[in-house]
């Protein structure tokens, strides 16, 4: 509720000139509920006023998001990583990124499923992270076939495979987001950058910088800052618009993703 205050403390009702309250705080009279008959319990009864009532508003829920960091302004950057749609997301970095977001993901109860040609870099880390054994998979070829998600459990399907992308782009359904991880930006993983809706982009080499630019249609100047990020930034592309934003990793994520790093 957008403005719980008006229910945050019960308003007894006027009674100019009523009786003064007996014991059991009824003013003498037996309280009735909303069909006229007496009520035996008087506990759960609140009273508000019209205007109050005006004022209590239900805001739509627009899908899981996680925040990612915060901006050079210092505000805080959403992203809605699982929605009723599916969502292709590419990142160019390393797998210290990756699994940071992984990390922020488990809080919204999403699984995971990483195809991977490094599994030791993934050994452990879905445990570790969540005391779980179920939440992350790691699989050294794909599959196929992934099981779907759900608003309460969504699927994040990751492909960690080097310098490309899935051979083929596997169908994805409601709440299942596909991940594709670029340990190196290169034309093979072109593809990939073309096909993301989103795309998160640290720290990157010059030639890498004018690939990314001209793929993503960068501005001249947001070629440069790419290759000066800090170890904590990442660029967000989405929609046509970029930011850059610091992560802002916590205590707990240095403690089990380790610190930023490509």
């Amino acid at each position: 509720m957008a403005t719980p205050s008006p229910l945050a403390q019960p308003i007894a009702p006027d009674r100019p000139g009523g009786p003064p309250d007996g014991p059991d705080g009824t003013g003498g009279r037996e309280r009735t509920g909303p069909s006229g008959r007496t009520s035996r319990l008087h506990i759960g009864w609140h009273s508000i006023s019209r205007a109050g009532l005006r004022r209590v508003t239900v805001t739509p829920s627009t899908g899981a998001g996680l925040l990612l960091g915060k901006d050079r302004q210092q505000s805080p950057v959403p992203l809605r990583l699982f929605a009723p749609e599916p969502i292709r997301v590419a990142l160019v970095g390393g797998v210290w990124a990756a699994q940071l977001l992984i990390f922020r993901a488990f809080s919204l109860g999403a699984r995971a499923i990483v195809v991977t040609s490094e599994p030791q870099a993934w050994s452990g880390f879905g445990e570790r992270a969540t005391g779980q054994y179920n939440r992350l998979t790691v699989l050294s070829s794909d599959q196929g076939g992934f099981p779907g998600g759900t608003a309460q459990t969504p699927t994040l399907t990751v492909y960690d495979l080097g310098m490309i992308g899935p051979a083929t782009a596997p169908p994805l359904g409601p709440w299942h987001t596909q991940l594709t991880i670029l340990r190196q930006l290169d034309r093979p993983g072109v593809a990939a950058l073309q096909e993301a809706q989103l795309v998160l982009l640290q720290r990157l080499g010059g030639d890498e910088a004018t690939l990314a630019s001209a793929t993503l249609r960068l501005r001249p100047q947001s070629g440069q800052f790419l290759q000066f990020m800090a170890d904590d930034m990442v660029a967000l592309i989405a929609d046509g618009t970029e930011r850059h934003l610091f992560l802002h990793q916590t205590g707990v994520e240095q403690q089990y993703v380790g610190l930023p790093r490509r």
